[in-house]
């Protein structure tokens, strides 16, 4: 195909994706354009031609489209999958934990990428955009974590443990075949000089006297009796010997020497023990919440194995946790800290593993009132006007969890563009936490967990009416910036 059957070919594209656009042909016209673009397509199938025509079969058929966009990248065997909900989706990622990667698509907004950025740990999420440029954003993550594994390389491991698994077979069998050579041989160690015999035996033998030779008198009468053992003793034998063969072979798994379920307070918690080697020479722990649904994916608690009949009535210190996007990713609860600098070290520790970042540290006098929160509002108000901040980054801005808040603006008027780092404005009446500025950051994504924020309240003289008034006398698009200033001037006057 030439540059000018291309070219006439791009212009009929675009005509056809106008017509359908507009919405103003009949049925039998609709049809007709679909069936036009496929034949399109299936002519144009070519390599080269594939990247151009890539954003009318989005169009045409986003979910097949991107499926196949997929199938020819180089992570194709770690792929879950392209995905209309977010909870398929997840649940999809939450079967292969170690490692994986997914497409969320929406007719109104377009394409998400979702990355694992590390075993067990919460999805990144893309913008909304494009196949190619979310793409280009997961290759970006790849070169910060590292977490996927291309295609040729899980080849290359399923060969290799092909290759150990028949190495270690054929040593079964030359070993159970040993084993079987030396059994056929044993009735003729009878005449040999060495005696064969559990170490255990060996040590009940030697401390008992030695055996009285029978006289042959009587050899008869003693070959009508049984031989009786004292069951103690030869249970104590037993163990014994058990005991050395199960300590000999059996490799020392960290998980099975803790409690497995524990409670604290209203919250029970699945423990298991951190297994990268910062955490293991501290013995550190993470508890995961099993019973409070609504605050599980805000939480992640640590505490030390040595600490777990000790933390209890002792200070706790709460951390925020940001992703190298600034985005938020957990909190994290530290149990049993020594003090402001231990926590650090501790949160720290299980966050840079995960190419995480600590942001701030807020400190509870114990964790009484922790262990009563059942949803994500009443930790927040405990976070937010109990807990003592301690330290905190330079550039911190807090966080609120997503469900908090009431989303709706109820002021209309343009704000300017949004990063994720843009606080969201805040006005808090009664009960509820309202809008005031942040459409344009709610509208980054809408699968965040907190957003960084800026809280007015009303007791602070901040009304609706006030508000209003200074929105009209400030030039449109607004800032986040410049509209706090204003309301601060505002206050302050």
């Amino acid at each position: 195909m030439n540059v000018l059957e291309k070219v006439h070919l791009a212009k009929e594209l675009q005509g056809l994706i106008h017509g359908l656009d507009q919405r103003s042909l009949s049925f039998y016209e609709i049809a007709k354009s679909k069936c036009r673009l496929k034949e399109i397509f299936l002519r144009c199938d070519e390599p080269i031609f594939k990247k151009q025509i890539l954003n009318f079969k989005s169009y045409m058929h986003p979910e097949h489209a991107a499926d196949e966009f997929a199938q020819h990248s180089l992570y194709r065997q770690t792929f879950r999958g392209v995905f209309k909900q977010d909870l398929a989706l997840e649940q999809a990622l939450e079967q292969h934990p170690e490692m994986g990667w997914a497409i969320l698509h929406r007719a109104n907004l377009g394409f998400q990428i979702w990355y694992i950025p590390a075993p067990h740990r919460t999805a990144l999420i893309s913008d909304w955009d494009g196949l190619e440029q979310n793409y280009a954003w997961m290759l970006e993550q790849q070169e910060i974590y590292a977490a996927l594994k291309t295609d040729a390389e899980l080849n290359q491991l399923s060969v290799e443990t092909a290759k150990n698994f028949k190495t270690s077979k054929k040593s079964s069998v030359s070993f159970a075949s040993s084993r079987k050579d030396d059994s056929i041989m044993a009735p003729n160690t009878a005449n040999s000089p060495f005696s064969f015999e559990p170490l255990a035996l060996q040590q009940n033998s030697a401390s008992s006297p030695p055996p009285m030779q029978p006289l042959e008198s009587d050899s008869a009468s003693l070959a009508n009796h049984t031989l009786e053992l004292n069951p103690k003793e030869d249970d104590a034998a037993h163990s014994l010997f058990s005991t050395k063969v199960a300590t000999a072979t059996t490799p020392l798994n960290s998980n099975h020497l803790l409690p497995q379920v524990v409670e604290l307070g209203q919250w029970k918690c699945r423990l298991t023990a951190l297994e990268f080697p910062q955490a293991q020479e501290l013995a550190l722990c993470s508890l995961t919440l099993e019973n409070v649904p609504e605050i599980i994916p805000l939480l992640e608690i640590v505490i030390s194995a040595a600490q777990l009949q000790q933390y209890a009535n002792q200070p706790v210190y709460l951390a925020e946790q940001i992703n190298a996007q600034g985005r938020f990713v957990k909190y994290i609860v530290i149990l049993g800290a020594e003090d402001q600098l231990h926590a650090i070290r501790l949160g720290n520790i299980v966050s840079q593993h995960y190419a995480y970042e600590l942001v701030a540290l807020k400190l509870l006098p114990n964790e009484q009132s922790l262990k009563q929160c059942k949803n994500a509002e009443q930790f927040f108000e405990l976070y937010s006007e109990q807990a003592e901040l301690v330290w905190n980054t330079e550039t911190y801005q807090p966080f609120i969890p997503a469900q908090c808040i009431q989303k709706h603006k109820l002021i209309a008027f343009e704000e300017t563009s949004a990063s994720y780092t843009t606080a969201i404005i805040l006005l808090k009446e009664r009960q509820k936490i309202r809008v005031i500025h942040g459409q344009a950051r709610l509208q980054l994504s809408h699968e965040e967990m907190a957003y960084p924020y800026i809280l007015l309240d009303r007791n602070q003289g901040v009304s609706w009416q006030l508000i209003q008034r200074i929105i009209q006398t400030l030039p449109q698009p607004i800032s986040a910036s410049k509209l706090h200033d204003a309301i601060q001037i505002h206050i302050s006057s």
